[in-house]
């Protein structure tokens, strides 16, 4: 055994290069080991554990957004080791660059001063210096500063290149040890050499280091040690690899040789990425293809007819997508590209104009096309399921004769629709707009579920009534269910809960189901003065973030369900924080929050989404 360099203290790494055995056809693997006099920090933990708080660091100032000038990913070099049908690959720019660093601080900056970061100042060379602050408090004899600055290039990568097929397995062993399946982390390097010698620091300066193995694989030198998570290391030109064994290891490096088939080169990856914006903070991309394709062929073993009748479904939804997070303009804005859903989902843009139908205080609004078809198109694989276990065609047709039609046949008739919730003088409410394909069907199914709810109100203690009422020229329906026990009370100084009632018109193009005994008169009487689509706050997000003729929309009003909740918890609020925590402590960090917004559009064979969180 020769010593080939000083680790430290009493700790030297020896070689022992073995004579090659017979069939070996003259290739050993090189071993290594660290002699030591204690057991230490596994060498890997020490890395993770440093890119680990940067990372969380880099998380808790990730509250900001990017405008969508530019376009085409930028992806990191890490994304060369990683195999195109990876289930999942993230990466973050723990250095950001100049433009998001700023739109960072201005953001954090309407947040209260934690006299904790600088706003003035860089964020990324004050995350290190926090770093390297509580290192030395833990003398741990490294810092960041002058050990990992020095070869990292500011970005974090972590790869699942594999989910073992056990974990579908039926039934699923409850005292079995899960398989640990294949994972990386990679820190981007500037400087190999530099790169070496920081990570030998760490080792050395690590409290349990095991004792590694050495294996040359595509000119790599890997270094792995047995019985731990993540029991490999290897250091390239351009990354610092941690995985979970050699095997792993030598596979990214085999795909990084490859030059072929990788996230960053694979067409039907790049045509989403490339719809998303070059600068950011975060990127993902994902493919669970052949994920599902094992889940499905082990779920078939246990239940053929459900997992044709789930094979079905899935055929036509996206299981691959990339999506991005970065920051500009006091947003934080996440966008996503996946491929387009097909068949019974396929979505059109279109502006359907619900948003003036519904009041203009709404608290979470959604809106899409296409409903009723894709809900049939679920529902009728799963009857198909049922009907082929034991008395399961006769409980469908039970409940389809009590209903009187089949199931597909009861949300069929809707086409375009928006749901929303809200509250109006610190009263709930909830409700649906629906655009009906067929009007006929649409007043012939909500009769339905009128009379369904008669026969039971034919019994005095179910609690149940119905009623009609005419509201300027359209027919009411009211079906309420009123709780026999209310008034009880709960000796908590609750209100009982006493029942709830649920509403629906039909007009000539619409039919709208209300939850409460507000919803629907709202909308009968409502002025588009008075409509969401006349609140500039929702107006000016949708238009920014890609306008009103999309394939949905999503809305969420922050400040306006922070009010509602204040204006009805007001007085348990004072009752149970009599020191005034929340008023000092709590709203304050809350009160920047504004909204968030979400717009799907499909173009082509992609469907793109643009969210973001807009702060005051």
């Amino acid at each position: 055994m020769v010593p080939v360099r000083d680790f430290g203290v009493g700790r030297t790494l020896v070689t022992d290069t073995r004579p090659p055995s017979a069939g070996s056809n003259g290739v050993e693997p090189t071993v290594s080991q660290i002699v030591q006099p204690a057991a230490r920090t596994p060498a890997w933990r020490v890395v993770v554990i440093a890119a680990v708080a940067v990372l969380a660091v880099a998380i808790g100032a990730l509250v900001g957004s990017t405008l969508l000038a530019n376009r085409a990913a930028a992806i990191g070099a890490a994304a060369a080791y990683v195999p195109a049908d990876a289930p999942f690959y993230v990466e973050f720019r723990i250095e950001p660059s100049e433009a998001q660093d700023a739109s960072l601080r201005e953001i954090l900056g309407r947040f209260p001063d934690s006299g904790e970061i600088d706003l003035d100042e860089p964020l990324y060379p004050q995350m290190v210096a926090a770093i390297d602050e509580m290192l030395a408090a833990e003398g741990a004899g490294v810092s960041w500063e002058a050990d990992v600055a020095t070869w990292f290039d500011g970005r974090l990568a972590f790869t699942m290149t594999d989910i073992p097929t056990a974990a579908f397995a039926d039934p699923v062993d409850p005292m079995g040890v899960p398989e640990v399946p294949p994972m990386i982390l990679l820190l981007g390097v500037t400087d190999r050499t530099a790169a070496e010698d920081g990570i030998a620091k760490l080792l050395a300066a690590s409290r349990e280091s095991p004792s590694f193995t050495t294996v040359e694989h595509q000119g790599t030198v890997i270094h792995f040690s047995e019985g731990t998570e993540f029991g490999a290391y290897a250091v390239t030109d351009d990354q610092v690899l941690v995985g979970t064994d050699a095997e792993t290891l030598q596979g990214a490096l085999d795909t990084h040789a490859d030059g072929t088939g990788t996230v960053a080169e694979l067409d039907e990856m790049t045509k989403l990425t490339d719809e998303l914006p070059d600068d950011w903070l975060m990127f993902m991309t994902y493919d669970f293809s052949d994920l599902m394709a094992e889940a499905m062929a082990a779920g078939a073993s246990a239940s053929p007819e459900m997992a044709e009748a789930f094979g079905s479904l899935m055929e036509h939804q996206s299981l691959r997508g990339a999506m991005a997070i970065s920051a500009a303009d006091g947003r934080v804005l996440l966008d996503a590209a996946t491929d387009a859903p097909t068949g019974p989902f396929a979505m059109e843009n279109a502006d359907r104009g619900l948003s003036g139908e519904v009041p203009g205080d709404v608290l979470y609004y959604s809106e899409a096309g296409n409903i009723g078809q894709g809900f049939a198109a679920v529902i009728e694989p799963m009857k198909d399921a049922i009907a082929d276990v034991p008395d399961g065609e006769e409980q469908i047709r039970t409940l389809e004769s009590a209903l009187g039609a089949d199931l597909e046949e009861l949300v069929s008739w809707i086409d375009d629709g928006a749901i929303v919730i809200g509250a109006t003088e610190g009263e709930p409410y909830a409700g649906m707009v629906l655009v009906p394909n067929d009007m006929d069907a649409a007043r012939r199914r909500l009769d339905q579920l009128a009379s369904f709810a008669g026969l039971g109100a034919l019994d005095p203690s179910s609690g149940l009534t119905v009623g009609e009422e005419d509201v300027d020229g359209v027919t009411v329906t009211t079906i309420t269910w009123t709780d026999p026990n209310a008034g009880s009370g709960m000796g908590l100084g609750m209100p009982s809960f006493e029942g709830f009632a649920v509403e629906y018109a039909v007009t000539d193009d619409r039919a709208i189901v209300g939850f409460g005994d507000a919803f629907v008169r709202r909308v009968l009487a409502l002025e588009e003065a008075d409509s969401l689509a006349a609140v500039a706050r929702y107006t000016d997000a949708v238009a920014e973030f890609g306008g009103p003729e999309s394939a949905g929309i999503a809305w969420l009003d922050i400040t306006g369900v922070r009010e509602a909740i204040e204006t009805a918890l007001g007085p348990m609020l004072e009752a149970g924080d009599p020191g005034g925590m929340y008023a000092s402590e709590i709203r304050p960090w809350l009160l920047p929050l504004d909204r968030l917004v979400g717009v799907t559009r499909v173009d082509g064979d992609v469907m793109t989404q643009r969210g973001a969180l807009l702060f005051e």
